[in-house]
């Protein structure tokens, strides 16, 4: 039986945790492969069938933000586990730029907000150490390790060496944006281009270097995962930066100077800007959609279950023309839209090989995107605050279509409780009265049994799926992003505890959710 099978027939829940958020005892500050060991562990333990980590992309210096990325295949090497690599276990040198460390990484890992660039910047470093020590004692030496890494480079070539290079090239014109490079460099095919790669292989072969590493640690903390009977459930962004690896490498596959965004809706009235390249839609489907048969690939390589962000995008994509201040979509008609949209949901699946995608259609939603998603056995969204009757009223959670996740709230919402403390008194008059069946003046606080009702009419719902941020199991306020905005808040969200103190901090919840798994056949 295929994961999507087995999800579809049976009644699970998640778990929503960024992986930079998972705290734990040894992490530098930002939670790591090892973090999400230990967190699945616990989260097994109260039932939860899949932990949503959110993308792992590799981002820029000082950009935090996951669909921001440099990158849609290589990860980030701040989730790396740095006493878990043996060559920096091996390195003198590493280990004592570690030892210079101490103080730092005992206040990165005490700080409210995870401090991605000093952790980055630290880690980078120590894997630069570690790497010394493998070419010379590994490399030189040809040993098991040396091969393996090379079968790894050998098996990843098709997205590994133009990363590899863009990366390479990054620092060496710090980090400029490959717009700005000379125009010899701005082409992968260019013999300049080549000659670099020659001169500075070993310095190009790093970032492969560092990819190899993390896709031990990855591989192993799935590992412990199935073993637990957790599903790792990750995230495709929808675009990667301009400056990008993909760019500067398949420039054909974009059309460079055109924008992506979303046309006005109720979330922005004057609709938004991204400063995201578009996709070339008439290249990327006379080749077989390929690049992105080849991120589908890839996000199966690293997870279980993946999220397709901005999913009504592969249908049709709102795109501002270079200078202009209003946006089109970029294919008109209602059928020629499901055409592409059609075909390109196949190709999901065809490649997904029995994996579970999950279609994020929040927002505004033509109706044919979400028949197509329950036609096609791809979970849509279904957040409890969002879904109305044409009367306005709230809508059942019973009713949802059993092909969907429901759920309290996403990455890009305020929590549970921020939603119930801030919602105008007559609408928690309104959804208090779906949820409980009781009339009420709206009066009703946020505590524990309100959180108790409101988690169990989702778990009630006739969807496969149910997923919970841990801010709305433990009942907390602070959020991971608030879309539109830029601050040292967004995307650093760190857990308070780890998970050895959760029992003593959220000990009532935590209780409540577990018996709630229980009460509602969805515990494992």
């Amino acid at each position: 039986m295929t994961i999507q099978d087995e999800l579809l027939a049976a009644r699970t829940s998640g778990v929503l945790l960024p992986l930079a958020a998972m705290k734990a005892s040894h992490d530098w500050g930002v939670g790591d492969f090892g973090s999400l060991k230990v967190w699945t562990e616990f989260l097994s333990g109260l039932g939860v069938k899949f932990i949503q980590i959110l993308p792992l992309q590799e981002t820029a210096p000082g950009v935090n933000c996951p669909y921001s990325a440099l990158t849609s295949f290589a990860v980030d090497p701040v989730y790396v586990q740095i006493d878990e690599v043996e060559d920096i276990e091996h390195s003198s040198r590493a280990q004592e730029y570690i030892g210079s460390l101490t103080v730092d990484i005992m206040n990165w890992h005490g700080a409210r907000q995870a401090p991605f660039g000093a952790v980055k910047h630290a880690k980078w470093h120590a894997l630069w150490l570690g790497y010394q020590t493998f070419l010379i004692h590994e490399m030189s030496a040809h040993t098991a390790r040396a091969q393996a890494f090379e079968a790894y480079c050998s098996a990843q070539e098709p997205w590994l060496r133009g990363y590899a290079l863009f990366r390479a090239l990054k620092d060496f014109y710090k980090w400029q944006s490959w717009t700005q490079w000379p125009v010899e460099m701005q082409d992968i095919h260019s013999p300049a281009v080549r000659q670099f790669e020659a001169q500075y292989k070993e310095f190009v072969d790093f970032f492969k270097y560092v990819q190899w590493i993390l896709d031990q640690q990855l591989r192993r903390a799935k590992a412990f995962a199935q073993e637990k009977g957790v599903y790792i459930f990750g995230d495709i962004p929808f675009a990667t930066n301009l400056d990008s690896g993909e760019v500067w490498a398949e420039k054909e596959n974009y059309r460079i100077g055109y924008e992506i965004g979303a046309p006005a809706d109720q979330f922005s009235q004057d609709g938004q800007r991204w400063g995201l390249p578009a996709y070339n839609w008439q290249y990327l489907l006379e080749h077989n959609l390929d690049l992105w048969r080849r991120k589908i690939r890839r996000v199966t390589e690293l997870y279980d279950i993946f999220r397709l962000d901005h999913l009504v995008g592969f249908f049709r994509t709102y795109v501002f023309a270079p200078g202009s201040q209003q946006g089109a979509f970029d294919v008109e008609g209602e059928q020629n839209q499901i055409d592409r949209g059609y075909a390109f949901l196949h190709m999901v699946l065809d490649e997904a090989q029995g994996k579970l995608p999950v279609g994020e259609d929040l927002g505004v939603i033509p109706n044919y995107v979400r028949r197509m998603l329950v036609d096609l056995r791809i979970p849509g969204y279904k957040v409890l605050c969002w879904e109305r009757e044409d009367n306005g009223w709230y809508r059942e959670p019973r009713n949802y279509p059993v092909v969907s996740l429901a759920t309290t709230s996403t990455h890009d919402t305020e929590t549970l409780r921020g939603w119930w403390e801030t919602m105008d008194i007559n609408e928690r008059r309104n959804i208090w009265e779906m949820i409980s069946a009781q009339k009420t003046d709206g009066n009703v606080p946020f505590n524990l049994d309100t959180q108790r009702r409101m988690l169990k009419r989702v778990l009630d719902s006739a969807s496969a799926l149910t997923l919970f941020a841990w801010q709305d199991i433990a009942g907390t306020l602070e959020r991971v992003n608030t879309p539109g905005t830029v601050g040292d808040e967004n995307w650093t969200y760190r857990s308070d505890v780890t998970p050895q103190e959760a029992r003593e901090k959220y000990g009532a919840q935590l209780t409540m959710f577990e018996e709630l798994l229980k009460e509602t056949g969805r515990h494992i």
